[in-house]
């Protein structure tokens, strides 16, 4: 049946599909528009071999019913309706369920048929507003305005009447009615709806549903000329009577963080626009200390996940001191965030075979060669990377949507990233990341080996790097201290001596770019500073002049935190460890220098 062409085809409703639809009809208890199209599609399974015209009859009814609200005009149509369910074939066709283009002018009859003559106002509601909302994008004629008028009377009646399955089944159809009455300028239904309104919400009024008890604000407060001064003062008195429940001042069962959440976050949006900032601190602490106290018992993760918000929100504030006393908090916690965390290993077999022939072909030739080849092949790539992250979305799909947060071995979150879709850059650097973790033990084997075989001296290594124009005769003696640390195995003084080495090279590159080496300093005239590190490689035209690769794999080990290793920023506020003073984080630092080597060209 899919492959038919249900325009050319007339429309006939089939006796069994107007049985279930007269099923509804009739039905006084709740019910909603999934529950019939559902209806109908069981249904149709007895009746897989029914005639085309059969089908477009039956079709026409069950994608009425089946349409998601979607309540923006970016959607696929600029409509309010759209299809439930979207999806994308494998020759890039995009196949959407249900379809506008299945439908003509003969269902948009039957649709204005049926709003006029249904009693139920469930279905009487769902057919006069897609006449009023897809006529136009089907048959490209205007709709009477009779039925915009039939659509907001059906669902005032259907919320009055209680048909609605679960509460908030109600709130969508009031806000559907309003939305409809202010678009056709209707005041006299607009506040006929309104005054619903606070019926259905005094009728239904539960701590417990959050969805509900906000939708007077949510829905009302920012329309001007609708509510009253009296309302307007109950929406707020509301408001502060939930937060106060809901903090943990009311009934032992009613406590419930996210819910006083809600009731300040709207709360505050009040008070500010009458400016009044000391209510707005009232009401934001009140929230968060209902936050910390259920911290204070949680574990680690969750007390540290719950009260960051928080600070950030107290820091929005002015809320200084609060927001201090949440952060040694959730440092206390911090400490012991390992509690929380597993492990997860996966063993990689590596024949000695392929680490020999690996070895052979980096170190043939001499020194210099061996170096060269040595730097190009610890680059991560960054298209590769990204080539993984695209699969990722295919065969592990879930993965690539959890966001990832980044949590240092005290607690700290230090980086939040989003999925491959929302945050590509920021997964695109936590790949490369863990590429360079993966092959650091291949480097630290590969210089080992390099170590073995040309026992290069200080002095050779030193005169390799100075062929190139970014290490300055003035640091000469600094990359020779820092190189001999190495040599020796003091790592600790090799690393805090060779990386600002680094990044004077990088300001060097500056220079041979005619690109400035300082900044001005802010809210300070006349007063410029040396660029940073981070501000070098940010710089586009220092992007221009590397290869992606390059100005990303530096970046991975100095600066980024999104899985990165941020060395540069970690050794510069004294947050490495001791033990990561050691010949992994040297045999790294030594590669992100014999690759400045190539700094000054794009390979």
């Amino acid at each position: 049946m899919m492959d038919i062409d249900l325009k050319k085809l007339k429309l006939r409703i089939p006796d069994w599909a107007q049985e279930v639809l007269s099923s509804f009809e009739t039905r006084a208890e709740p019910h909603n528009e999934v529950q019939i199209s559902d209806a109908l599609r069981q249904a149709a399974r007895s009746h897989e071999d029914m005639p085309p015209e059969d089908f477009k009859g039956y079709h026409s009814e069950w994608a009425a019913f089946l349409f998601m609200e979607q309540p923006r005009k970016d959607g696929l149509w600029g409509t309010f309706f759209a299809p439930m369910v979207t999806a994308t074939r494998n020759d890039g066709k995009k196949l959407l369920s249900p379809d506008i283009e299945d439908l003509d002018a003969e269902v948009v009859t039957r649709w204005e048929e049926r709003a006029r003559s249904v009693k139920d106002p469930v279905m009487r509601a769902r057919y006069a507003d897609l006449v009023w909302d897809l006529k136009r994008a089907i048959t490209n004629d205007r709709p009477s305005h009779e039925f915009v008028q039939i659509a907001i009377d059906a669902y005032v009646e259907a919320t009055a009447t209680n048909l609605y399955t679960i509460d908030i089944e109600g709130v969508q159809w009031l806000q559907r009615a309003l939305d409809l009455s202010l678009a056709i300028n209707d005041e006299e239904r607009a506040s006929h709806i309104v005054n619903v309104m606070f019926q259905f919400y005094d009728r239904v009024l539960d701590p417990r549903h959050a969805g509900v008890w906000v939708f007077p604000f949510d829905t009302l407060y920012d329309k001007k000329g609708l509510l009253t001064p009296e309302q307007e003062g109950r929406i707020i008195s509301d408001l502060e009577k939930m937060l106060e429940k809901l903090s943990g001042k009311g009934k032992p069962e009613e406590f419930d963080p996210f819910g006083a959440q809600a009731a300040a976050e709207r709360l505050a949006r009040h008070y500010n626009r009458g400016n009044d900032r000391t209510s707005v601190q009232r009401v934001i602490k009140t929230y968060g200390q209902s936050f910390e106290k259920i911290a204070k018992e949680a574990s680690p993760m969750l007390a540290m996940a719950w009260l960051q918000p928080v600070v950030e929100r107290y820091e929005q504030e002015g809320l200084k001191q609060d927001a201090e006393q949440l952060q040694l908090l959730s440092a206390q916690k911090g400490e012991r965030i390992s509690d929380d965390l597993k492990q997860y290993s996966v063993v990689v077999e590596l024949k000695q075979k392929d680490m020999d022939v690996l070895v052979d072909h980096l170190l043939s030739g001499d020194l210099q060669k061996s170096l060269e080849r040595i730097a190009h092949y610890f680059i991560p790539k960054a298209d590769e990377a990204q080539k993984f992250l695209e699969k990722m979305k295919t065969d592990a799909p879930l993965m690539s949507m959890i966001p990832i947060t980044i949590i240092e071995k005290d607690g700290r979150p230090t980086a939040k990233i989003g999925s491959v879709d929302e945050d590509a850059e920021g997964r695109l650097y936590k790949q490369l990341g863990e590429t360079v973790s993966f092959y650091q033990r291949f480097l630290v084997f590969v210089l080992e080996k390099l170590r073995e075989k040309y026992a290069p001296s200080v002095g050779e290594v030193l005169g390799f790097l100075c062929r190139s124009p970014l290490f300055a005769e003035s640091r000469r003696e600094l990359l020779r201290e820092g190189l001999h640390a190495y040599e020796q195995g003091d790592f600790t003084k090799a690393v805090h001596v060779l990386v600002p080495q680094v990044e004077q090279s990088l300001r060097n590159l500056l220079g041979l770019l005619r690109i400035p080496t300082t900044k001005t300093v802010a809210r300070h005239p006349g007063i410029e500073d040396v660029k940073s590190m981070n501000d070098v490689l940010g710089d586009p035209r220092v992007r221009q002049a590397m290869t992606e690769n390059l100005w990303r794999y530096l970046s991975v080990v100095y600066i980024e935190r999104r899985g990165g290793m941020n060395l540069r920023n970690d050794l510069a506020h004294g947050l490495v460890d001791a033990k990561a003073f050691n010949r992994s984080t040297a045999d790294r630092v030594l590669h992100t220098l014999v690759v400045g080597y190539f700094r000054s060209t794009k390979e």
